[in-house]
């Protein structure tokens, strides 16, 4: 005749304790890049110099800061996540906000080869921050995706009218003179 006893029985379940430390560093890791940006703006007014965003295929301009502002947030939240894991992140992924914050407002003032190599150096510290915190965090890794897809969007789509408007692929007009009018 088999028997068998219970050593510990509960009918209470386990409750899981909610670490709002944990939390909150996670919301200032997220909101950080926003309130950097909006002071960085408020300068930039101040002294004249506003902010212009990539928004192509006739997006209106506030559709391409929201889009900026939405990317700052999901580095943040990625750099927040990977941390915990890996202190190590933490320059790259300030390089990276750095990088987000100060692009948009000498864009005005640069031609357009010049803006594609600044949005490409853009690229490139974000593909290497991505790689870091993706070692460290595999949700921070995936937030890091459409902020990989929307920057490579852009430096490849810069660098792509800067060959097209540049000799030797370009149509070089200027070189034929116009005809004489009759």
């Amino acid at each position: 005749m088999a028997t068998f006893t219970a050593d510990h029985n509960s009918l209470h379940q386990t409750a899981h304790a909610v670490d709002f430390g944990a939390l909150a560093r996670l919301g200032l890791a997220a909101v950080l890049p926003l309130a950097a940006f909006g002071g960085v703006n408020f300068l930039g007014e101040a002294i004249g110099i506003n902010p212009y965003f990539f928004a192509p295929a006739g997006l209106p301009g506030w559709a391409g800061a929201a889009i900026h502002l939405t990317l700052l947030l999901l580095v943040g939240l990625a750099v927040g996540f990977a941390v915990n894991n890996n202190r190590a992140v933490l320059p790259w992924g300030i390089a990276l906000v750095v990088a987000m914050i100060a692009f948009p407002f000498p864009a005005a003032a640069l031609d357009s080869l010049a803006l594609a190599l600044m949005m490409t150096v853009v690229m490139l510290i974000a593909l290497a921050t991505s790689l870091r915190i993706a070692a460290s965090s595999r949700i921070g890794g995936w937030l890091m995706v459409p902020v990989l897809i929307w920057i490579g969007f852009g430096a490849a789509l810069g660098l792509a009218i800067a060959a097209a408007w540049s000799p030797p692929f370009a149509l070089i007009t200027t070189q034929n003179p116009a005809p004489p009018a009759p």
